[in-house]
């Protein structure tokens, strides 16, 4: 499978693209929004902020050929063969490196759900100050100026479940110093977001102009998370999105 690009539109309230660190922040024990709450760290500390790009960036197909088809069959068997090895060396590398905070793939997942919902939900509120903690720049600075493209609407956003289990698909982790537990690391998840979303846009007399809230779709995403491993206040934030040739699959 060829590497897959960054999708730069939104599609309906859920889909977002990617960015990058702003302001050194924390995860605090008790909620704000799901299990995750977002606070400024100490005034004055300065973290040096980098965008690397996507580097997670294998995508299993979702429909695999067959064996009748045996020439890519076998390409597709090679490369989710040569994806799940990297995985595994990163998954060493990440727990290798991770001096603050030990990689845990259920706690990972829990916190990448529930980002993944602030973050719509937050972008339907037009919350934009959580939008910032939940994203990394560039992706916040596209869904700010697409809310500053809004008229006198009101969108509401709601999360119905999940089709599937949210899943790790590709891992990747990166540093300056090698095997060296010490210097800059950064890692890269990429999880199968399968949902069940309901969207509807309202004017300012509340009357429906857009979408429904008691339609429900089936809503399927890659979604990129990133993390400074080496830094002990950063946490798991949305840095973009992998394209996906079906944004939308047969509503229930």
């Amino acid at each position: 499978m060829s590497t897959l690009r960054l999708t730069r539109s939104l599609v309906h309230s859920s889909f977002f693209t990617q960015s990058k660190q702003r302001t050194p922040l924390v995860a605090l024990s008790q909620t704000r929004l799901g299990l995750r709450a977002y606070v400024k760290a100490s005034q004055g500390k300065q973290i040096l902020l980098r965008d690397h790009g996507v580097f997670a960036n294998y995508v299993p197909p979702e429909h695999p050929p067959s064996i009748t088809q045996f020439k890519e069959w076998r390409l597709t068997k090679w490369r989710n063969l040569r994806n799940n090895v990297q995985n595994l060396m990163s998954v060493g590398l990440l727990k290798y490196k991770s001096q603050f905070d030990k990689w845990n793939s259920s706690k990972f997942l829990a916190e990448a759900e529930e980002a993944y919902k602030d973050m719509n939900d937050s972008f339907a509120r037009g919350d934009r100050a959580i939008l910032e903690e939940v994203c990394l720049d560039s992706m916040y600075s596209t869904l700010k100026n697409q809310l500053k493209q809004r008229q006198n609407v009101r969108w509401e956003w709601k999360f119905h479940g999940n089709v599937e289990q949210p899943k790790i698909v590709c891992i990747r982790c990166v540093g300056t110093t090698g095997l060296s537990k010490h210097g800059f690391a950064v890692g890269q998840v990429t999880v199968r977001m399968f949902t069940k979303q309901s969207m509807a846009i309202y004017d300012k007399k509340n009357r429906l102009i857009g979408g429904d809230p008691n339609t429900v779709h089936n809503i399927l995403e890659y979604v990129v998370f990133q993390k400074t491993i080496s830094d002990p206040e950063d946490i798991w934030r949305v840095y973009g999105k992998l394209a996906n040739p079906e944004k939308m699959i047969k509503s229930e």
